[in-house]
């Protein structure tokens, strides 16, 4: 046989395994974006069929700065990713290997998965002048093996109670019932008896208002009335932060009212609350120490941004009432 026979399909196989090698090498590479403002990352590099990957997007913000532009995903994301789930856009404190000209992070995250093999390509996302690299996940067909026999549901098997095991089981609720009804009884009674002595001054009993009850009707007040567009941003703060602080002092007996905002803040980061909603409080806190203290003049987003913070963090955190 000739050799140039030889010599084809050896060549073709050395292309084929370099171009596999090549796409192997690429769907791990573009797992992360090039380091900006802006990130798109994945947690994996290639999941089978039904598996699910998280993709996160961020975005490093100075005050002042809006997000505009973010991504309104639904059902899918660009590139062919079923969305399971979507998260709320959050916003968190800088990491400590974050940019420093960062005063807070935007991001959001979706749970994502697909039913087609290949490479999936979520196209650059370009957010406020910063742009991420494409992000690429491979999807290989899912591995049976040797996959369990079903069996069929065992016959449904109905039993007879008789009458002395249905009482058995009811005993416990009449003797509750029975044992209510007295308890109900010297209630009454002794309650007839204690009014009918002479001179009996009953006394007034003051309800206590709850503290996120009271915290919500003030910060509801505040947000009818727009002070900010009325020239008094130094005013809404000021209020915006009593409101807060006098809740966390009720809520978790703490002493934040006296305190420096970098007190309070430390205050705060020892509750036991959610990191995220403990960054928004804090990020409020500090916004309305620059603009009180006029070194920065915070728009109509930041005042919003703290005074919704504000209220979502009393909603979150308010005393559950116990079940009886």
């Amino acid at each position: 046989m000739d050799k140039s026979s030889y010599i084809l399909p050896l060549t073709l196989i050395i292309i084929v395994s370099s171009f596999a090698c090549t796409n192997e090498g690429l769907s791990q590479g573009v797992l992360q974006s090039l380091p900006s403002d802006l990130s798109l990352v994945s947690d994996t590099g290639r999941i089978a069929w039904g598996e699910r990957a998280t993709i996160k997007l961020s975005l490093g913000l100075e005050m002042g700065e809006e997000s505009t532009g973010w991504p309104v995903w639904e059902d899918t994301i660009p590139g062919g990713f079923e969305i399971l789930v979507a998260s709320e856009i959050d916003t968190i404190l800088p990491k400590e290997d974050s940019p420093s000209e960062w005063d807070f992070i935007i991001e959001q995250s979706w749970v994502v998965t697909a039913w087609d093999s290949g490479y999936v390509v979520i196209p650059s996302i370009e957010i406020l002048g910063n742009k991420t690299s494409p992000l690429m996940i491979q999807v290989v067909p899912t591995r049976t093996g040797n996959a369990p026999e079903l069996k069929p549901a065992a016959d449904i098997i109905s039993i007879e109670w008789s009458f002395a095991d249905k009482l058995k089981q009811a005993t416990p609720w009449i003797l509750g019932a029975i044992g209510l009804a007295l308890t109900g009884l010297l209630y009454l009674y002794l309650f007839k008896k204690i009014m009918s002595r002479k001179g009996l001054v009953l006394e007034k009993i003051i309800p206590v208002i709850p503290p996120h009850i009271t915290a919500l009707e003030k910060l509801r007040r505040l947000q009818e009335r727009e002070v900010w567009t009325k020239g008094e941003a130094k005013s809404f703060h000021v209020q915006l932060s009593e409101i807060i602080r006098t809740y966390l002092d009720a809520r978790f007996f703490i002493s934040s009212l006296e305190s420096t905002t970098g007190e309070a803040a430390a205050l705060i980061n020892s509750l036991d609350v959610a990191q995220s909603e403990k960054s928004k409080i804090i990020i409020a806190l500090r916004l309305g120490d620059m603009v009180k203290f006029a070194k920065h003049r915070a728009g109509t987003e930041d005042h919003l941004r703290s005074l919704n913070a504000c209220i979502e963090f009393v909603e979150i955190t308010q005393e559950k009432p116990v079940e009886e």
